[in-house]
């Protein structure tokens, strides 16, 4: 089977081979065009494009809500909105229990990707005031305690975040 152009598929793993050189092409090619999430299983690999490429506001937060992974291209929200149904029980085949792991270098963009989900699942809970609440009262306290100025960051986090509900 003939390999699909460069770029078109979202999910490497469909992929019949995937090696090293593969996958950067992939990513190379992704992330010139301004597509800097691509999905390799239920990992989201993102690459930092250090400017707003205007992915992140009401059109593309509805655009993922309750959206399927497998018809919308990768994206950040389509992770937060996972987590979410799953941890509602609305996905009844998935756990309950969530977690979202951010890695990545200093100055990848793991603090601006957490404030990203945050919101979203902020805006996907309205109308579950509790958990909203408990959201929005915990994150200013970690960032108080758990950020600190780097060379490579002037708000560099020292920790990482474990929300549950």
């Amino acid at each position: 089977m003939a390999r699909p152009p460069v770029g078109q598929i979202n999910d490497l793993t469909t992929l019949a081979n995937l090696d090293e050189n593969i996958l950067l092409e992939e990513l190379r090619y992704r992330y010139g065009k301004d597509q800097i999430y691509t999905y390799v299983g239920d990992i989201l690999v993102a690459i930092n494009p250090f400017r707003d490429i205007g992915i992140y506001d009401k059109k593309y937060s509805d655009l993922y809500k309750h959206g399927k992974k497998s018809t919308l291209p990768p994206h950040l929200f389509a992770i937060a909105d996972s987590a979410y149904q799953s941890m509602m029980g609305l996905l009844p085949s998935r756990d309950r229990n969530q977690c979202i792991v951010i890695s990545g270098e200093s100055g990848a963009g793991k603090t601006e990707s957490t404030k990203l989900i945050i919101k979203q699942i902020i805006e996907l809970c309205k109308g579950n005031t509790q958990l909203e609440q408990q959201i929005l009262q915990v994150n200013p306290l970690l960032e108080a305690f758990g950020n600190a100025q780097t060379l490579m960051n002037d708000n560099s986090s020292r920790f990482g975040k474990y929300l549950s509900s």
